[in-house]
């Protein structure tokens, strides 16, 4: 079973899914840009009916505990649209971390992980599917990064949630040997942002971990020409990978919205799709990446 934020589904039901995404949260009180928020239920629903057009079914929204994550706007929008949102509990980065995690431990913290994912979130019946996005800066592990981290593994040991992170290129081997330390199964483990890295070579040593890694800045041609992350994508596929390949776009902000004049949550089937099928990626590969294997990532045998 799925955990979603109207309750429990079967891992059939889950549809084509979008595997890193934000639909409500709010960075702005860190980064104090003025864009780096996302709050309006009216605003993101049109969003969000565009994406249902081409296919789109669920998403797995990975803001995070001090993303002031609101799952009662997310109940909310799934109601208003049909789409299947798996919520996540977990902490981001090192600047929004509550200073309460200072003095817990790894288990405390894993305790509140497994209570939103198990009894509720916010005082809500509300219930986290994934834990998620558990990140680490970009250069190394600052503050309490690594105890989010072990934190999450120990959580996933016990509940058998699947664990998706925020990292960089310096600290991914290190994030996936913390975690399968911990007694992660590797299946369970999405490394995000590997798109951001145009490096096969790279790419390959994460994978023969047996975890899975996430090409979800789809869009953002600033960082990365989709054209790369598409044959990156290609070059897996030859390698024998396509079951270990997820995809989204990341909107973190409301101004990469449609409504702003950017692609918003259509960049992956309206432009990395469209890519990947220009090279040769079959549709049956391209459903296992938005499909098969997002469901049988966050299948909970035991809920």
């Amino acid at each position: 079973m799925i955990r979603t934020v109207l309750g429990d589904i079967s891992k059939d039901e889950l549809g084509f899914t979008l595997a890193h995404e934000h639909l409500i949260l709010d960075l702005d009180w860190v980064r104090k840009d003025g864009v780096s928020f996302i709050q309006d239920v009216n605003e993101v629903i049109p969003e969000i009916a565009m994406a249902q057009k081409q296919g789109i079914e669920a998403v797995f929204e990975v803001s995070t505990i001090d993303m002031k994550r609101d799952v009662k706007k997310l109940k909310e929008i799934s109601e208003r649209t049909g789409l299947k949102i798996v919520c996540s509990t977990g902490y981001y980065l090192a600047e929004y971390h509550p200073e309460s995690l200072n003095e817990a431990t790894p288990e405390e913290i894993a305790e509140v992980y497994i209570k939103e994912l198990t009894e509720g979130i916010d005082g809500t019946d509300i219930r986290a599917g994934l834990i998620a996005e558990i990140a680490s800066s970009p250069d190394e592990f600052v503050g309490n990064e690594k105890k989010i981290l072990e934190a999450a593994a120990i959580a996933s040991v016990k509940t058998s949630f699947a664990v998706s992170t925020h990292t960089g290129r310096p600290n991914a081997a290190e994030t996936v040997e913390i975690l399968l330390k911990g007694g992660v199964d590797p299946d369970k483990i999405i490394i995000g942002h590997q798109d951001l890295i145009d490096d096969h070579d790279y790419h390959l040593s994460l994978l023969r971990y047996g975890v899975n890694i996430a090409f979800d800045t789809c869009g953002k041609v600033a960082y990365m020409p989709d054209e790369t992350r598409a044959m990156n994508a290609l070059k897996l596929v030859e390698a024998g990978y396509e079951d270990h390949l997820l995809l989204s776009n990341d909107i973190s902000r409301r101004t990469y919205f449609t409504s702003f004049g950017k692609q918003g949550y259509l960049a992956v089937m309206g432009s990395v799709v469209p890519l990947m099928r220009e090279y040769g990626i079959s549709e049956e590969t391209i459903r296992k990446f938005l499909k098969d294997n997002p469901a049988r990532i966050v299948n909970n045998s035991r809920i």
